[in-house]
């Protein structure tokens, strides 16, 4: 039964690094402030104050020691380990709202990365990246080339970024290091807005080539070698930019148009990134909100006739078993997460009976058991994210996914 927390609401910046060994906490932003709450429904405590400011991304670092936040669209802040309020190190200068994604280096930098759209219509909108030290200082990267045909992507670690000039995939190190061209012939490597997805451990890159949508998964090192074409049909159609790896790297997850032009449903496709081996997860329908369990070897999707009527399953791909994680259809599953130990699926959705669309933060173990919704239907959950938990045996996929 999905049924309402009981949460302590706490003032005032808290200290919030992460002891060894502790069970990853939820991190999430309503209106009135970005907060933390303990696994299990715990205690609410506030780590920032809303009011008239807007959150749109928040990135903890990989050990959960820092987090940064984009707030009001082109604001950046950090918080270090003991710091007593937020430090803003960023303020957009675009005429117009940007786009910003954050990503954490080892050292303890932070990457921002800064899309500003076009100040006019049919004008070129600009792409920038900035670096963040600890001690606050701001420094522009001169990384990317005059002319981009795809947007920029940073490795997971934040050390590179991926990007697609004069009809070639380049790789860039954030360190002054010249780029290198990873592709050997030129192609169409961006339409449509076709991404660059990085491996989790960053030594690979996934693309699309061809014109949209008649566009092949293809792979590559990020050293350029060993490149593969994964779906080698000349008629094969994707849609959706966007794919998943599998968090040990095998597999890549995706969307798969189910006979296209003639239909507009989906199915959930899964392809080996080592023999390019590619089967069908489920039948034809409607799909959102897909993730990966840490272990590789389970996913998570909303899955109904349209967004108003979903439910959350969870998909065990060892025996091809789904087990339904919500008791009744939801509206508007947007995304989501596993905790990094894969003991509880965070999601957010709007109830059946909110006529406001209001995104509520939902929890829920991997069986089904313990659906809980975190929030109320008055406040408005975007973004959430799960703390970094340190990695053991337990959630680093220490077995084979099929």
């Amino acid at each position: 039964m999905i049924k309402p927390s009981v949460a302590v609401l706490t003032t005032g910046l808290m200290a919030f690094a992460v002891a060894a060994g502790q069970a990853a906490d939820l991190s999430f932003a309503t209106p009135e402030g970005l907060f933390r709450l303990e696994t299990g429904g715990g205690d609410r405590q506030s780590l920032l104050s809303g009011g008239d400011r807007a959150f749109n991304a928040l990135a903890w670092s990989s050990d959960g020691q820092r987090l940064a936040v984009v707030q009001n669209y082109g604001e950046v802040y950090r918080l270090e380990p003991g710091s007593s309020e937020p430090e803003q190190v960023f303020t957009s200068d675009c005429q117009r709202p940007p786009t910003l994604d954050l990503a954490w280096q080892s050292d303890g930098d932070l990457v921002i990365l800064e899309r500003c759209p076009a100040s006019i219509a049919g004008g070129a909108g600009q792409v920038r990246l900035f670096l963040s030290n600890p001690a606050g200082a701001l420094t522009p990267l001169e990384i990317s080339p005059e002319t981009l045909e795809s947007d920029l992507f940073l490795a997971p670690d934040g050390s590179q970024v991926a990007y697609v000039t004069g009809q070639h995939i380049f790789v860039a190190a954030l360190d002054g290091s010249r780029p290198r061209r990873l592709t050997q012939t030129p192609g169409i490597y961006g339409a449509a807005g076709s991404p660059l997805a990085w491996s989790p451990d960053g030594t690979r890159l996934a693309f699309y080539e061809g014109s949209y949508p008649f566009q092949r998964l293809n792979v590559v090192g990020a050293d350029g070698g060993d490149r593969r074409v994964l779906t080698p049909a000349d008629n094969f159609q994707i849609y959706r930019s966007r794919v998943l790896w599998s968090p040990d790297g095998r597999y890549i997850a995706f969307y798969q148009p189910f006979n296209p032009p003639f239909s507009n449903q989906e199915v959930i496709a899964l392809v080996n990134v080592n023999t390019a081996e590619t089967r069908v997860l489920t039948r034809p329908g409607f799909y959102d909100a897909l993730s990966w369990a840490p272990n590789s070897q389970q996913l998570v999707l909303a899955s109904g006739p349209q967004a108003g009527q979903q439910t959350v399953f969870r998909l065990d791909l060892v025996d091809q078993e789904f087990t339904a994680l919500t008791d009744q259809p939801l509206q508007n599953v947007l995304e989501s997460q596993w905790s990094p130990t894969g003991d509880w699926v965070a999601f957010t959705a709007t109830p059946p009976d909110d006529p406001m669309g209001t995104q509520v933060l939902y929890q829920v173990r991997p069986d089904g058991t313990e659906l809980t919704s975190l929030t109320s239907t008055d406040e408005y959950v975007y973004p959430f994210a799960w703390l970094p938990a340190p990695l053991t045996t337990e959630n680093q996929g220490v077995t084979e996914a099929p």
